[in-house]
């Protein structure tokens, strides 16, 4: 388990609702001003990251890995080299191991991305929509969700690969 995942507590509350079509953004319940660009300002500190016009027409700001850093499972990423996109209503697009994303899931911070129901095999099973934070205690826990993606899309914890990275 990615250490940031560790200790995860249960969102409170009721999930919000997320748009039916493309780009499935969250319509409610969403992030005061500035916690986009928070999200986006902590996850461009991690290691190979850069923000890059977000693929596919999406809203938002993407982060992507450089060629050194992008060793993650095909599966870790949005579209290669994007791993992260951050909406300006403050939810996330991200994807996270199988098994991580089950327990995000569980305890109520996201839900499977809707295109990867729509679209099974097209679209990866732990590819997530992340709940806008509603205080800083929550984006305290969506912080920590962005690090558990990049050690997906990066292909390691620390110094230990993870399997079937590319490493």
């Amino acid at each position: 388990m990615a250490p940031a995942l560790r200790r995860l507590a249960t969102r409170q509350g009721a999930a919000p609702r997320l748009e039916p079509t493309w780009p499935c953004r969250q319509l409610d319940d969403t992030s005061p001003a500035g916690y986009a660009a928070r999200l986006a300002s902590c996850a461009c500190t991690l290691a190979g990251v850069e923000e890059v016009p977000a693929p596919l027409n999406a809203r938002g700001r993407a982060c992507a890995l450089d060629d050194i850093h992008a060793m993650g499972q095909p599966e870790a990423f949005i579209f290669a080299p994007v791993w992260l996109i951050v909406r300006p209503d403050g939810s996330l697009h991200l994807t996270l191991r199988p098994e991580w994303a089950q327990k995000v899931v569980a305890k109520g911070w996201g839900t499977v991305h809707p295109f990867a129901r729509y679209m099974a095999g097209a679209v990866p099973p732990q590819s997530l929509v992340i709940y806008a934070p509603r205080d800083d205690g929550e984006l305290t826990i969506a912080a920590r969700i962005i690090v558990a993606a990049h050690c997906y899309a990066t292909g390691r914890i620390g110094e230990v690969a993870l399997p079937d990275s590319r490493w």
